[in-house]
């Protein structure tokens, strides 16, 4: 004699809307957040590099905030 759990009998009913996936964002506007964030990224390590305390301080803010907007401003729009 097995023990079912109690609705184990019940139909399990279809998960259309689960299984759905997003249509995704325009190539256009990919390539374009990837060139402004990647830009940002580069320009901010040149700016780092630059041996002074206040450049290297305005380096590493415009670094974190094209991190930022690469992990979280990016799946908000692209998704």
């Amino acid at each position: 004699m097995s023990h079912t759990p109690e609705g184990a009998h019940r139909a399990a009913k279809p998960v259309e809307a689960a299984e759905t996936t997003s249509e995704g964002a325009s190539l256009g506007l990919s390539i374009v957040l990837f060139l402004v964030l990647f830009l940002a990224f580069i320009g901010g390590l040149y700016v780092m590099s630059l041996m002074t305390p206040v450049l290297f301080l305005v380096g590493l803010g415009i670094v974190l905030l094209s991190l930022c907007g690469a992990f979280t401003l990016v799946p908000r729009f692209l998704t």
